[in-house]
């Protein structure tokens, strides 16, 4: 029997949508368990464009962590701006970093949220263009999806990117050839 992976996303009210929700799809067309947790008091939360989506349980309430291979983050200005200043998730964040396991981060994120915790100083990463000059240019990444695999940091530059990175995260977990099946199916 295969190995059944799990991972755990994090959001918070003005959360881009696609981001979370195309996240969530692929990996469950690739059967890896999928945890949704808000970061606030929540378990209902509002996206940046007015969706709804209802959490699987609320980060505060995470007995353990170390079933996850990855935290995925995605962005949105807003939810960027409560993740930079989130303890517990930053807490998280560290630990799966220590634990060398897979953080995801999109858009607004990176930059808002892990750069100005200086959680990667080493890192390359990209992010969203509006906000390349906080991202040290040394650690910029022009691709629009990139996986620095000596952190295992994947970062990607926006909505548009949204697929692209999920097939990626897909890749790195579960090999290149059940990344392309996804994509095919798409």
């Amino acid at each position: 029997m295969s190995e059944c992976y799990s991972i755990l996303i994090c959001i918070t009210d003005g959360i881009e949508e696609i981001e979370t929700v195309s996240t969530i799809d692929i990996l469950n067309r690739s059967n890896i368990n999928v945890t949704l947790a808000s970061t606030t008091n929540n378990y209902k939360v509002s996206c940046a464009h007015g969706t709804n989506l209802i959490c699987d349980i609320l980060l505060k309430d995470l007995t353990n962590s170390n079933n996850y291979i990855a935290i995925i983050i995605p962005g949105g200005l807003k939810a960027s701006q409560h993740f930079k200043s989130n303890n517990l998730l930053l807490k998280y964040i560290s630990k799966f970093k220590i634990s060398q396991k897979i953080v995801g981060a999109i858009c607004a994120t990176p930059a808002i949220m892990l750069v100005s915790n200086n959680i990667f100083p080493k890192a390359k990463m990209t992010g969203y263009l509006g906000l390349k000059n906080l991202i040290p240019s040394k650690q910029w990444s022009n691709n629009p999806v990139c996986w620095d695999n000596k952190f295992k940091l994947l970062t990607a530059q926006s909505v548009k990117y949204s697929l692209d990175f999920n097939l990626k995260l897909v890749s790195i977990i579960l090999g290149e050839n059940i990344s392309k099946k996804i994509a095919a199916e798409l």
